[in-house]
């Protein structure tokens, strides 16, 4: 009888263990600024990959909230041209916009910062790999930035990140710019570095909430503003 009752709480151990991880993982979820900014599911974070590179980085920079810093994600600002930047993240600091690229690949990467595409190689087994090519994210932050930059005071520094995911290796990278290019796990370090070398700007409270509020507006836009950016860019 002991037997059974013993086998019986481990088998309902068990089963709790995993709920209550997911529990704490959703509640978790649900209580961050992340979810409140973008009103996306748990099961969509979850399940698209890029949706959640992006909530892993800002689960990676969270901290920086604590310093007066506010995000937006997942923004369509419009440009000159007619068409559209979708921009992953913007991370606001008193000392500049940081804006966030993220890349949530795996395999190897290889590129050059003048290069307008970049090569990620995947294995397919037997010792055999597949190669895709995707447009430098350099260059297509640096076209963020420029849409950004029509919509905001010219006097706030705009910095520009590439953050790729850890599932994949940075093989042969060259930047020779101050473009930022790291992995989701050393992003904040390399952050907090970079600023530590901006000694002769900080924004105001008041002028980063006007920035803050003149960006959000193209944050969770509607699916004809998603349609059109798809087939017009």
């Amino acid at each position: 009888m002991e037997d059974t009752i013993l086998i019986s709480l481990i088998i309902a151990f068990v089963i709790a263990i995993p709920i209550i991880r997911f529990t704490l993982r959703y509640n978790k979820y649900k209580n961050s600024n992340y979810y409140r900014n973008t009103q996306n599911s748990y099961w969509s974070v979850f399940g698209d990959n890029g949706k959640y590179g992006e909530y892993r980085l800002y689960q990676d920079l969270q901290s920086f909230e604590l310093m007066g810093c506010k995000f937006l994600f997942n923004l369509y600002v419009p440009r000159d041209n007619g068409k559209t930047s979708e921009i992953d993240i913007i991370m606001f600091h008193p000392k500049g916009l940081f804006v966030i690229e993220s890349k949530n690949y795996s395999g190897w990467i290889f590129g050059n910062e003048s290069h307008k595409q970049w090569t990620q190689t995947l294995p397919i087994g037997y010792g055999e790999s597949h190669k895709e090519r995707f447009y430098n994210p350099i260059m297509q932050n640096a076209t963020h930035i420029r849409a950004i930059r029509k919509h905001i005071d010219d006097t706030i520094p705009i910095y520009s990140v590439i953050a790729f995911s850890d599932k994949c290796t940075l093989k042969d990278v060259t930047v020779k710019s101050n473009v930022i290019v790291t992995y989701y796990s050393n992003l904040a370090r390399e952050i907090k570095y970079k600023l530590s070398t901006i000694n002769n700007y900080s924004m105001n409270t008041e002028l980063l909430n006007e920035t803050y509020n003149k960006l959000s507006k193209y944050a969770n836009v509607d699916e004809i503003t998603k349609y059109k950016h798809i087939h017009n860019n």
